[in-house]
């Protein structure tokens, strides 16, 4: 303690004198769920600017060692011409009919496995440079111990930037995309992360995520990082780390959901970061009645979270008045819990399933609900393996059972090239009326495997990547500003539906079974052909090399083989005569 009250007065002074217009602000979101399991959400953002270069560096980039912001992640994007990035993992799997939430609480978190996303400015040519972005993909592959980057040329890279708008307008930007549906959150995922935080997972919120034994014992986890980059029309950048995990608060034999910051971390309140603009807690009160705490916040807000207006209540961490202490969370009069038989769906929900499995062919059956009042506007995006591709001519959609071909505004299909590494990709734009619900059917045909890119392993079928939905009509933050006092209008509630930070919607992963060989008759061969070969081989390889001949040996015999032997030859020699 008096070692780090020593350190105090220089950390503060190095802030002051040292960066320019940087600031680190982290932050701490729990989120009870309906389903007795609680959300936590640790959030590190570092703003920065083209002014907070070190002074013997003329790039946007702060290259200094005390810098707030981490070369070895924006020097490669400014180096390859990235105006934005957005790298997601995720572990496990989010059901919106059990949450009764539209996704994870940080909306830029993928559907599943490893994603990538990126705004790639053209070169001076006015084409996208493919090969800087396989350069970001490999040095952040090689930054997160994990295979970002296309196994083949062409793998996994295709462009469709005029789709999707970029944060920052800016013109000749392309999108891609990357899934990676068998990427997995590890502890090889968590160290470089925290490396990338400047409190290092030592002190701060990051103290309570440097504990890999428990926040990777939870259900879900959700790890990734947003960056966008300086330009001339913005000169502030930001990067934002995130992770996410889902912790069940109920015991295994049953009891409340009662919990507290040392019960999920084994820690109290750390002290803030010295570095931080601003540490806060913020508990996202559930919209039930009887939830109490035992500390009171510094304040409470209101915010919009997927069309629903939240209360929040905030702690100021950076004070330090909090430290060591430790906050409990409760309802009053819950004895065992029981999952609600029903809750307040989202606004809008997403669902894939396929129907009509075949060995060679299969539909993908989409369900869109939007229970708003509102038409919603969006893009419906697949990106599957270079096995799988649609018949884009028998692409229906319906709503309320009724064929509504209308409805389908646009379409992108892009498809692969077998048997060259690559991917299919299908963005469709339609329109999502008001109370209503849409079934989307891509049919779709399965192409058949060389022997060789079977896997070595049990056949268990391949996994599809997550559909997504992207909505184009969400509203801006300054523009869903209400009064608290209509808050609880269900009118407001439901015209409010655009009112979200969330673009994007995911489906499950699926699982899809490949047509495959019978494998049996072709071990057979191969093992009789084996044991056949290496039988022949050995006797042959005996005769030819084996050296034939005569050996002379010579028998010693000692005193009582000699008298022996004398005996039988005069036994013999009489027996003759």
């Amino acid at each position: 303690m008096l070692l780090w009250s020593s350190l105090l007065p220089i950390l503060t002074l190095v802030k002051a004198t040292s960066t320019y217009d940087e600031s680190f602000h982290e932050s701490l979101t729990l989120h009870p769920l309906p389903d007795g399991r609680l959300s936590v959400l640790f959030e590190f953002t570092t703003l920065f600017s083209s002014t907070s270069s070190s002074r013997r560096s003329s790039t946007p980039v702060a290259q200094s060692h005390h810098s707030l912001t981490p070369p070895s992640l924006l020097l490669p994007l400014e180096h390859n011409r990235v105006s934005e990035l957005t790298i997601s993992f995720v572990s496990g799997r989010w059901d919106q009919r059990r949450t009764g939430e539209a996704g994870p609480l940080h909306h830029e978190s993928g559907g599943g496995g490893g994603e990538v996303r990126g705004w790639l400015r053209n070169n001076q040519n006015g084409k996208p440079d493919f090969e800087a972005w396989t350069r970001v993909t490999h040095a952040l592959g090689g930054l997160f111990c994990a295979g970002l980057g296309p196994s083949e040329d062409g793998d996994s890279v295709n462009t469709f930037g005029h789709i999707y708008p970029a944060h920052v307008s800016q013109t000749n930007t392309s999108h891609f995309f990357l899934p990676q549906p068998t990427l997995h959150l590890c502890t090889e995922n968590l160290t470089p992360f925290l490396t990338l935080l400047p409190s290092k997972g030592l002190s701060g919120l990051s103290l309570l995520l440097a504990r890999p034994d428990l926040v990777f014992a939870w259900g879900f986890q959700s790890e990734g990082i947003e960056v966008i980059m300086p330009s001339a029309e913005s000169p502030q950048g930001r990067w934002r780390g995130w992770w996410e995990g889902i912790v069940d608060l109920v015991p295994p034999k049953g009891g409340d959901r009662s919990f507290s910051l040392n019960s999920l971390f084994k820690k109290n309140v750390p002290r803030a970061f010295p570095m931080a603009d601003s540490s806060v807690l913020k508990v996202i009160l559930p919209e039930q009645e009887g939830f109490r705490m035992n500390n009171v916040p510094s304040k409470t807000e209101t915010k919009w979270i997927d069309g629903r207006l939240r209360n929040v209540a905030n702690w100021d961490l950076s004070h330090g008045d909090m430290a060591g202490k430790d906050i409990s969370f409760w309802w009053d009069g819950e004895g065992d819990f029981r999952h609600p038989r029903s809750f307040t769906p989202p606004t809008v929900t997403l669902f894939r399933t396929v129907i009509e499995p075949f060995a060679s062919d299969g539909t993908f059956s989409i369900l869109i609900h939007n229970t708003g009042d509102e038409t919603r506007q969006a893009v419906y995006s697949e990106a599957w393996p270079w096995w799988l591709q649609a018949w884009t001519h028998e692409i229906s959609i319906a709503q309320d059972k009724v064929p509504s071909p209308l409805l389908i505004t646009s379409m992108f299909y892009e498809p692969s090239t077998p048997p060259t590494a690559s991917i299919t990709t299908l963005h469709l734009g339609i329109t999502i009326p008001a109370r209503s619900t849409l079934q989307l059917k891509i049919p779709f045909t399965k192409l058949t495997l060389k022997y060789t890119e079977h896997r070595p392993d049990a056949e268990r079928g391949r996994e599809i990547p997550s559909g997504m939905l992207t909505f184009l009509d969400l509203e801006d933050s300054d523009d869903c500003q209400v009064e608290v006092s209509v808050r609880k209008t269900s009118s407001d509630t439901l015209n409010r539906s655009r009112c979200s930070r969330r673009e994007h919607l995911y489906t499950s992963r699926r699982l899809v079974d490949l047509p495959t060989p019978d494998f049996s008759m072709p071990y057979n061969v191969i093992i009789m052909t084996s044991t056949v070969m290496a039988v022949f081989f050995g006797l042959m390889h005996g005769a030819l090399t084996r050296r034939w001949g005569y050996v002379d040996i010579e028998v010693e015999l000692d005193e009582t083989d000699g008298a022996v032997a004398s005996n039988a030859t005069k036994h013999t020699s009489s027996k003759v005569e």
